[in-house]
């Protein structure tokens, strides 16, 4: 989790939207913790949350294998 993440997750707690091992889809892409383009529209599992869902920890499979911390508000349910 980068340090401007883990300052957000600290600043703002909304409540859980998403429970651990839910299924979800980005909104926007994004980049796993290896550098790996994770495109719009890609599905992954959460498999961590961080400040009562400001954030989470995404488990993705496809088209890239990786992980990455991601805010609540660019995740919705599959």
């Amino acid at each position: 989790m980068s340090t401007a993440t883990a300052s957000r997750v600290h600043e703002q707690a909304p409540p859980t939207l998403f429970p651990e091992l839910s299924v979800v889809e980005t909104l926007r892409g994004v980049e796993t913790d290896d550098g790996a383009a994770v495109p719009a529209g890609s599905r992954g599992t959460i498999v961590a949350i961080y400040g009562k869902g400001a954030a989470y920890e995404v488990e993705f499979a496809r088209p890239v294998i990786g992980h990455c911390t991601i805010d609540h508000d660019a995740l919705r349910p599959v």
